[in-house]
């Protein structure tokens, strides 16, 4: 339990900043777990993360937010719906935890064409600065 309220209030932080426009590496430190505890292996953290994750895509006050989990792996019914100006492809798609529909671009495409653009969450999930690539991701449905 404690490892779970640590994970939840380091996210927290993650998520307020994200959301906040700094675009800081996040410091976290490794909570070792005595020998036969059992955690929930890797469900936890994937569900923390989709918590994380709901809460910075969910903040929809009308601006643009400058960073947005971006990565193919958290999003479903993914559809290729064009090319924006910059040359990345653009797609349609809702995350896994969201009935939501967003178009925007996808974290590992922004790796091979402007890798500066990107910031690493926790978990090996990847973001995007959606400014430094001259867009913006698109809440539609």
């Amino acid at each position: 339990m404690k490892k779970l309220l640590t994970s939840a209030a380091i996210f927290a932080v993650i998520a307020s900043s994200a959301s906040a426009g700094t675009l800081t590496e996040p410091v976290v430190e490794e909570i070792m777990e005595p020998a036969g505890s059992s955690s929930g292996g890797i469900i936890v953290p994937l569900l923390l993360l989709g918590v994380v994750a709901a809460l910075i895509a969910s903040k929809d006050d009308g601006g643009a937010k400058p960073v947005s989990v971006s990565d193919r792996r958290l999003k479903r019914n993914i559809e290729r719906i064009g090319t924006a100006e910059n040359g990345l492809p653009v797609y349609r798609y809702q995350y896994l935890w969201s009935s939501k529909v967003y178009e925007g671009v996808m974290a590992q495409d922004v790796a091979v064409h402007m890798p500066q653009a990107l910031v690493k969450g926790l978990f090996g999930v990847i973001m995007v600065n959606y400014s430094m690539l001259g867009m913006q991701m698109k809440r539609v449905a």
